[in-house]
C-alpha cells in the first residue's frame, strides 16, 4: 500500500483524554472537540512536516474511513491536520 500525493492515512486515538486536573474525559465528552487525535500511518510523497508514526490532531469532520485487512483507518488531507506532537 501507497498513499498517494497530499493525503494521510491516520489510525484515530481511542485512548480516554485526561484533563490537567486528573480526571478522565468519556467519548461523550470529546464529541463536542473539534479536533481529535491520530497516529499516523503513512503519508503521501507531498506532505511535508509529517510523518509516519507522529501524532497528530486533526479536524474530526475531515476524511474518509477505509477497511483494510479488518482494520479501520482514515484518510485526511494534510490540510486538516492542525498540529504534530
Amino acid at each position: 500500500m501507497k498513499v498517494l500525493n497530499k493525503f494521510i492515512l491516520i489510525e484515530k486515538s481511542n485512548a480516554p483524554n485526561e484533563r490537567a486536573s486528573g480526571l478522565l474525559m468519556t467519548f461523550d465528552d470529546t464529541k463536542e472537540l473539534r479536533y481529535h487525535k491520530a497516529s499516523v500511518i503513512d503519508v503521501g510523497s507531498m506532505v511535508s512536516g509529517i510523518v509516519s508514526n507522529d501524532t497528530i490532531y486533526f479536524d474530526k469532520s475531515a476524511g474518509y474511513d477505509v477497511l483494510m485487512n479488518e482494520k479501520r483507518f482514515t484518510v485526511i488531507q494534510e490540510k486538516d491536520v492542525v498540529c504534530v506532537l
